[in-house]
Formats: structure tokens, sequence, C-alpha cells
């Protein structure tokens, strides 16, 4: 667990640690939040070199028009324009039926034998990416992508555990004090919540917060 002083500290680190990334080859998963786009908006602003051979893709999105602040990719726009890699970007084609999309996303992370780093959210639910019940959480192997009716009212597709166990470094963005509550029942109950059951078996998670004393 990885606590900093401030939510500048983090997104400074987070920054570097992208930068860092994007200059080597490999894939990257990306999360969508409040935090990861202060820093995506960041790197946009300052950009940097990207490797040929480094793809990128999200987590997990939600089943909205394409130019739809919902939409997380929309919001990854300014970055990957201003790093001139949109098309090394895997995006999720919110433009079809929900099944199909989630195949087509599947087939884009079939051939994905690893990944060198992810970063994932955590809800004050308890939910990551889009795994909100438990028995999402538990697909750890079979499907790499599922799709879902959100409890916020709308639809989504996300990658499974099956596909996290690809990923070599998953780093769990948490932070603002409201997600306090749900970093102490990860710590002490992890089994309770998707977050934890989804993330329990990975080698190498880093859970990154600026809340000292969660």
């Amino acid at each position: 667990m990885h606590r900093f002083n401030s939510i500048e500290t983090l997104t400074l680190q987070m920054l570097e640690l992208l930068r860092q990334t994007l200059s080597t080859p490999g894939n990257l998963m990306l999360s969508g939040g409040s935090t990861p786009y202060a820093v995506y908006n960041r790197l946009a602003a300052a950009p940097c070199p990207v490797h040929p051979n480094r793809r990128l893709f999200l987590s997990d999105d939600r089943m909205e028009p394409a130019d739809s602040p919902n939409n997380n990719a929309h919001n990854l726009d300014p970055m990957l324009k201003a790093l001139a890699c949109e098309d090394r970007f895997i995006r999720i084609d919110t433009s079809l039926p929900i099944e199909q999309a989630a195949r087509q996303f599947e087939a884009c992370l079939q051939p994905m034998e690893t990944g060198d780093l992810g970063f994932l959210g955590m809800g004050a639910d308890g939910h990551t990416a889009g795994l909100f019940t438990p028995e999402q959480a538990r697909m750890d192997t079979g499907p790499l992508t599922l799709y879902t009716n959100r409890p916020d009212g709308m639809q989504g597709i996300s990658a499974t555990p099956a596909f996290f166990k690809r990923i070599e470094k998953i780093v769990l963005l948490v932070t603002g004090e409201s997600k306090r509550s749900i970093i102490n029942t990860l710590l002490s109950r992890p089994d309770s919540i998707p977050a934890g059951i989804a993330l329990g078996k990975h080698p190498c998670v880093e859970l990154w917060t600026d809340l000292e004393s969660a």
C-alpha cells in the first residue's frame, strides 16, 4: 500500500509512471475516473513520446455514444490526440449491440498474452472496473470480457479477472475522503467486496491512496 501525503503527490507519481511506461513497448490498461482523468489531461498538456509498439485500452466503458461525457474513451481523447497514438488505442465500439461489442473487445484482448501495467479504480460501493457483483468478480477463468446492467442505469462492458491475470502489475487508485470506509473494508474484509474478490489472487497489486491513515 502506497500512501501519498496529497492528491497532487499521487498525481505526479502516476504521471511519471505513465511517461515511463508509454516510452516502452507493451500493453497498458487504463482506468476511468476523476483522478486518472486529471492525470490524462496533464499528459495532454505536456505530451511525451509513445513507443510505436505501445497499445492502450480501458478496463471498461459505459455503452454510451462515443461523444458522450459518460463514455470513458471520450474523456481520453485529448490525451490520445496529444500523444498521437489514437491508432494504438483499442476502443470499445459502443455503437454496436452490447453482446457484439463485448465479443469484439474480447477478440482484441485475446492476442495479448501479457500486459505490463494496468490501472484500476474502486467505487465507494467496492466495485472495480465494470465488476459490480461478487459473481462477476469471481470470473477469473473463461471469458475475458463481460457486459452488464450497471447500478447507475447504464449498460457497460468490462474486462474480467480472467484478463486481469495477464497484467503483470496493477495499480489500484483510491482517493478522497469518501473512499476511507471502503479502503478499510478492502484491507480487513477483501472477500466481501467485488474489488477485493477480483484482485485477491493477483500476484502484484499496489493500492495507491492519498488517505494517510486509511
